[in-house]
């Protein structure tokens, strides 16, 4: 925590201990929002009520709007119905749909019953999308005009919206509301006062569907790179838009929800405050990664009886190499495509191009992993030989020249798996993240060493 914070923390921390509203607001009012939140994810819980409690209705909407899915329950946890219908009623449409989200729906009810019908009626049309659609995070404040409009009248709506809003377009609708152009603020400075809209408005703009996923107006912004995009409904409505600030609140939580899923567990994990209820996420993907490795230790199993003793011992000295070489490449690769994947480009889509950029990087590294396995074993077994903890019957070159062949093979195997299955879970509609995770890394470790033994059998039967 910077200086700056640790002063805030410490004026927030006397100012409820006198347990006043007016010291309270006193110590915040010059903070900005995004610091008072940071403030308050450091608290105990106690001094979290508190402050909650006792923060002007203006500053706990810009406080609360910074808070995260966890933080966020948790203060909804210490307001009564009174006080969350004052907040909704301070809020901007998107964010108080954001907050009515974490209500029950009898709960929304309530506070909608509660505050101004028009602002009521905006933020029920934002709650019929899901939370992470265009439709979930676009906000409906913005400039639209029929392109019959002077530029004149314009420039009057954008000073009058800019009160509340940060404009970035003025967006032209025909008779039906249907989106037909966008204007740049820097063509109403540069026209006539009397030009029309339709004159200067690009037409067929840049728009998204209120159903797209949130992941894909990001990635169409950051293409584009444009300020804001306005969403339409199925009929190519205007409806709302989404701003650069919003994607980047978007383009947070997706990168998170990746890592979680490479780690292994889901970023629902974060907003749980039961550790029982942490720990039951974080077992469904553990418990399924023991039952891969069940299945591991099984194949090890139907092996047995394919070598006579002294070679099946010598040869498991070396299956967790087989498993960690053969599921770090596979990761290796997975944990490219998928970042390939999640920046939505055309050409990252098309597996013909992760397989002509892989294979051929495959095709360098196995054959030298390989090598390298080899000279391990062609050493440390004659070592392990002397001592009496591998049989002398055992052949050396030729076990080495299995544990060669079979680490080649291995991360050859692993790493098409680590091509196939990003793409695949992408074609089905499951966020390809999921292939960087345990459960992939658990099947690369069954492929390594059934493909390790199988390749014993050729040399060493």
């Amino acid at each position: 925590m910077s200086e700056q914070l640790e002063q805030l923390l410490t004026k927030v921390r006397s100012a409820l201990e006198v347990q006043k509203a007016d010291a309270v607001a006193t110590a915040v009012a010059d903070e900005h929002p995004a610091d008072v939140a940071e403030v308050y994810r450091v608290l105990s819980d106690e001094e979290r009520s508190n402050l909650i409690f006792l923060l002007p209705a203006q500053m706990t909407a810009a406080v609360i709007s910074e808070l995260d899915s966890a933080d966020l329950d948790e203060a909804l946890e210490d307001l009564d119905k009174a006080a969350i219908t004052e907040i909704i009623t301070e809020l901007s449409p998107d964010d108080a749909a954001d907050v009515l989200a974490e209500l029950t729906d009898e709960q929304q009810k309530a506070v909608l019953d509660q505050i101004p019908d028009e602002h009521a009626d905006q933020i029920e049309k934002l709650l019929v999308y899901p939370e992470d659609s265009a439709g979930g995070i676009m906000t409906p404040e913005l400039v639209r005009l029929p392109e019959s409009a002077a530029v004149a009248e314009a420039i009057d709506e954008v000073r009058r919206m800019s009160e509340d809003e940060e404009i970035h377009y003025v967006y032209t609708v025909d008779g039906q509301g249907r989106l037909t152009g966008v204007v740049p603020l820097r063509m109403l400075v540069v026209s006539r006062k009397d030009t029309r809209l339709g004159e200067i408005a690009t037409r067929d703009p840049l728009c998204v569907k209120a159903t797209d996923d949130q992941e894909h107006v990001a990635n169409q912004i950051r293409k584009y790179d444009v300020s804001a995009i306005p969403v339409v409904d199925e009929h190519g409505v205007l409806v709302g838009r989404v701003t650069h600030d919003d994607i980047m609140d978007v383009a947070e939580e997706e990168a998170d929800e990746d890592i979680y899923y490479m780690a292994g567990t889901e970023a629902a994990e974060l907003e749980e405050a039961s550790p029982a209820r942490a720990a039951y996420i974080r077992l469904r993907w553990l418990l399924a990664c023991l039952l891969g490795t069940t299945v591991s230790g099984l194949i090890v199993a139907l092996f047995r009886t394919s070598f006579n003793e002294q070679i099946f011992v010598a040869m498991l000295l070396f299956v967790p190499m087989m498993g960690a070489m053969g599921g770090n490449s596979g990761l290796q690769i997975s944990t490219i495509i998928v970042r390939s994947l999640a920046t939505g480009d055309m050409e990252s889509t098309r597996m013909g191009r992760d397989f002509s950029r892989e294979l051929p990087i495959t095709l360098i590294m196995a054959p030298l992993c390989g090598l390298c396995a080899m000279l391990i074993a062609s050493i440390g077994l004659p070592f392990l030989q002397h001592f009496g903890r591998v049989a002398s019957e055992v052949h050396t070159l030729q076990l080495a020249a299995a544990v060669g062949i079979g680490m080649s093979c291995a991360i050859l195997g692993a790493s098409l798996l680590g091509m196939i299955v990003p793409h695949a879970f992408r074609k089905v509609g499951v966020d390809p993240a999921i292939a960087s995770g345990p459960i992939v890394t658990t099947t690369n470790d069954i492929i390594c060493v059934t493909l390790y033994f199988l390749t014993g059998m050729a040399i060493l039967r």
